[in-house]
């Protein structure tokens, strides 16, 4: 599926050359296609780079992805053209009212330095509670990750004795994990970091898992399903030459190198190294947009809309008068709303009832009891609704002949499972 990227970033012939496919930012729409919002914080010193491999991965997958490129409001690149900067970067003040789907913070070369002496960092703590409580997915890289899980658990990072550098094979401790559904036993991963995070420093109490970890290079994958994280120490989406460039950088300025492990072919750096991860890499994120999607339009067994839509507590309806109950889960109310009485007046009706619930914890909820309708008449109405106004997730509806059902956008009927005596389901012929 394509990724949606502006064809004057320095990356684009690159991923075109490559076969991915690319659109502008108003083809999604044309096509009336489903589109994956990632926001991606990039704090690495190659940001060209970067991005190219990052949008490599999330374009090889069945999803259609818009990326959306920021810093901290404070962030300054020492390598980055500021002209790049201004182009393709927004600041964190202007992202942070925004729905994302997905968030991907890369690393930093700031993991020697203490956690608050980074002159972001109290704007980057900000980003990491804002993705827990605004955005679908996050995934965070090696010293972003050390950052996320020390800002959410008090986690610390340790020094290494030397550079960890080089590809080495890691195990899959939780084979069920949807992330790395599809990986291989021994996966091979490149790392390059001078820092790490101990397994016997992650509290116990707090639902973090174990994914993947190495004899050698330590651990590599977390899940924190509570904040909807997964924190990666290593660097899946380096390119083929990526370690040799670091390696090569590092005798240029004097710094101590050993040849990266397990990398150059019989560890002779005059050799190209082959890209053994790449398949690995690309499994990983495809299971992440994945994960993402499977959080942008949640399945209708959530317990919210199916306790509804099976329950009781509905109003008795007066002997002789047909009526339906909607419950739609919507991302803004104030604009849902007007929108889905537009729909109703379509149809010639308007609410008898209509409550907003509003959580910051969930969508906001949207009730409303129409008379005269039921059956397939109610299924339309729900099947409009989805299709057309703006940040639905999912209509609920049940009428009192006990016919509901679910319906979410892009999706189709998505029927309530028949739990409790009474419910039918309606017919899928409704037009």
């Amino acid at each position: 599926m394509p990724i949606v990227w502006n064809k004057n970033m320095s990356a684009y012939r690159i991923l075109r050359d490559e076969g991915v496919e690319l659109v502008r930012p108003d083809e999604p729409a044309k096509r009336k296609s489903s589109v994956l919002r990632v926001a991606l914080l990039n704090l690495m010193p190659e940001k060209a780079t970067t991005e190219t491999q990052i949008a490599r991965l999330l374009g090889d997958s069945a999803h259609c992805v818009e990326v959306t490129y920021f810093v901290p409001d404070s962030y300054r690149s020492k390598s980055t053209p500021a002209a790049h900067m201004a182009a393709f970067y927004e600041r964190w003040s202007q992202v942070r009212r925004r729905r994302f789907d997905g968030l991907i913070v890369t690393g930093a070369p700031v993991e020697t330095l203490p956690f608050e002496h980074v002159s972001y960092w109290s704007e980057l703590t900000a980003i990491f509670d804002w993705a827990r409580e605004k955005v679908g997915q996050s995934y965070y890289i090696c010293w972003a990750a050390q950052a996320a899980l020390q800002h959410f658990h008090g986690v610390p990072k340790r020094a290494l004795p030397a550079k960890m550098s080089g590809v080495f094979a890691h195990q899959i401790l939780q084979p069920d994990a949807p992330l790395i559904r599809g990986l291989a036993e021994g996966f091979p991963v490149p790392v390059s970091r001078y820092t790490g995070v101990s397994a016997a420093d992650l509290p116990g109490d707090c639902g973090l898992e174990i994914l993947a970890s190495s004899e050698q290079s330590g651990l590599c994958l977390v899940r924190d399903p509570a904040r909807r994280a997964h924190y990666m120490f290593n660097h899946l989406e380096y390119d083929s030459d990526t370690l040799a460039r670091e390696y090569a950088r590092d005798r240029c300025a004097g710094r101590p190198a050993t040849v990266p492990r397990h990398y150059f072919p019989q560890d002779d750096p005059a050799r190209a190294p082959a890209h053994s991860w790449r398949g690995s890499a690309r499994i990983l994120f495809r299971n992440w947009l994945n994960e993402v999607a499977r959080e942008a339009s949640p399945q209708v067994h959530e317990r919210t809309t199916v306790d509804w839509l099976l329950g009781s507590g509905a109003a008795p309806a007066p002997v002789g008068v047909a009526l339906c109950d909607f419950l739609i889960d919507v991302e803004d109310h104030l604009t849902a709303v007007p929108a889905v009485l537009r729909v109703l007046a379509g149809f010639s009706l308007a609410p008898v009832t209509l409550r907003v619930t509003k959580s910051p914890e969930a969508p906001s909820a949207v009730y409303l009891r129409l008379t005269g309708t039921g059956g397939d008449l109610a299924e339309r109405i729900a099947r409009r609704v989805a299709r057309v106004v703006e940040g639905i997730r999912r209509v609920g509806y049940r009428d009192t002949d006990g016919v509901g059902g679910v319906m979410v956008p892009e999706g189709g009927l998505r029927p309530a499972p028949p739990v409790r005596a009474g419910l039918r389901m309606p017919s899928r012929s409704a037009a």
